[in-house]
This record gives C-alpha cells, structure tokens and sequence, in this order.
C-alpha cells in the first residue's frame, strides 16, 4: 500500500479539503488528488464523494480510516527498528487533562515494557496551552485536541483517536430531541474559550440552537458533576478510558458524526522524533478497543 497515498488520504480527512491536505503532505494539490485516485485504484474502491464544492468521505473510506493511521504509525516504527538502535533519551510530553487518567497509562505501560530505557516527562495542561510550548521547544510533543487548521501550519500533526460527543442529560429527564433538550433544561457548558468547548458552540449554531449558558465550567469532570446533580444538561467529549456513559445517575445520547479528534502534534524537525514514533506506535496498539458500544443511546 504505498504510505505516500495513505498520507495524503488521512490529511484531506482530517484537513477537509485537498489545498490544505496538500500544504501538509507537501505536494501540489494535483499531485494530492492524483494520490488519492491511486489509492481508490489500488483498493477497486472509492473513497471520497466529489463534487465542485466539496469532498467527503465514502462509508467505506470512513471504516478505512482507522487502518490507514495503524499504517502509518507502524511504518513509522518499522523506520526506527530498522536502524537496530535501542531507543533511549528523555522525552518532554505534554498531555491534555481530559487523556491524563484515560488513555494516558495504557499508553505509558506499554511504553515501559517495550522502551524501559525511553524516560518521558509528562506536563499536563489545556490544549492551546501544550501547542505554544511545543511551537517554542519548551515541549518535545503534546497530545493535544485537534487544533483549528490556521495555527497548525509549522507543526507536523499526527492523528491518535476520535472520542465522539454525546448530550448528558440527568436521570430520568426524558429525551425527545436536542432542540427540545435544550428548550426544556439549563445548559452546563464546558469552557467555550477551549477548541472544545468552541467546537461544540458551533455545532450547536449550526443546528440553529441558540443557547445561554446557567454555568461555564473549564474542567469536564465538573460539567458532568452539575449534570449529576440535575441542574441542567450538557455536550461533552466521551473521554476515552474514562467510565462515564456507565454512570447510574447520567443519560448519555451519543450525536452520530460528531467527534472530538486527538492528537500528537511536534515541530516538523523534531530532532526527538525517534521517541515519538514509540508514542505513536503504542497508540496505534492499543486504538482497537470501543469502550462506547455499551449503555449508550443516540440522537
């Protein structure tokens, strides 16, 4: 499968159109559009729905896109094996809160066995904040919420995992529809000046919902505990590792299509990069478990 078509699959996903794929692949937008073709050859499928406005994924390029980043990420480590070094070396990361105690000490388990020699420095914080500390070397790398396409452009961005938004509703307030969800109860919004918290004020303008918040609370584990409590509802991540759609006390209605994007984000000279690609490859080890099936409703 030639990894220079599965780069440019994943960029056009991620990025949402072929010019910015292209910037960051960096290819022409031509030369981007003639990769994804030789790809949907290769595989006898297509991938993408064309029109002139706009490209969006098939149902088959959607389930082929958690195989292509496992790909990647292992061709990455098939890089570094194959230069029969022992990895060693101290490695600053910066991890968003929300992963600290989800994803996070699988991840760092997996590392310790395969890597005892790797010493990783973990400094936890919020998104924006990790990017500008890796931007200034302060940080080596940062796993981080997708950042908005504008402030992305110097740093190489590779793809972790989705974690999908669900609405959490207290136990037993019944469930119609989100406009009427929000007509009936107070909404606890999670800190709009976050990506996230942004990310979900506009998902909610485009359904035209018009909503005024009864609390804003910069700490997810603090919305979920007002919505507990029942003084109102809210939009959240699911964070990956972490329990709470099992919650007694929660209703919890996943939305279909809408997702939060993590990452791992680092300069593009990264001279920590053989580090990084066993961070990479752990993720990409431990990406095949769906803690969601169970116990959630949809929209």
């Amino acid at each position: 499968m030639p990894i220079r078509s599965l780069r440019a699959f994943l960029a056009v996903h991620h990025l949402g159109t072929i010019s910015a794929a292209a910037d960051r692949v960096h290819l022409s937008p031509a030369a981007v559009s003639a990769q994804l073709k030789m790809l949907e050859q290769k595989l006898g499928a297509e991938l993408f729905v064309r029109t002139s406005r706009s490209l969006r994924l098939t149902s088959t390029g959607h389930r082929l896109i958690p195989l292509a980043e496992q790909i990647l990420a292992l061709h990455e480590e098939m890089l570094m094996l194959a230069q029969d070094e022992v990895v060693t070396g101290h490695l600053a990361l910066g991890v968003v809160n929300s992963a600290l105690t989800g994803v996070l000490p699988p991840v760092l388990h997996r590392l310790k066995i395969e890597t005892a020699n790797l010493q990783v420095k973990i400094i936890a914080g919020n998104s924006a904040e990790l990017l500008a500390q890796v931007e200034n070397g302060i940080l080596d790398a940062a796993i981080v919420t997708q950042p908005p396409k504008h402030v992305i452009s110097s740093l190489c961005v590779n793809h972790l995992y989705s974690e999908p938004y669900a609405l959490l509703l207290p136990e037993p307030i019944p469930y119609d529809s989100l406009a009427a969800a929000f007509q009936s109860s107070p909404y606890i919004a999670f800190d709009r000046h976050t990506w996230a918290g942004r990310q979900i004020d506009d998902f909610l303008h485009q359904l035209g919902i018009e909503v005024r918040p009864e609390m804003e609370l910069n700490s997810l584990d603090a919305v979920t505990a007002v919505v507990r409590q029942g003084l109102g509802i809210t939009i959240v991540p699911l964070v990956r590792g972490n329990l709470r759609h099992l919650d007694p006390l929660l209703r919890v209605i996943l939305i279909p299509g809408f997702n939060r994007e993590v990452c791992l984000v680092q300069r593009r000279n990264n001279p920590q990069q053989k580090l990084t690609a066993q961070i990479l490859g752990a993720f990409a080890r431990l990406a095949q478990v769906n803690e969601y099936e169970q116990g959630l409703g949809s929209t």
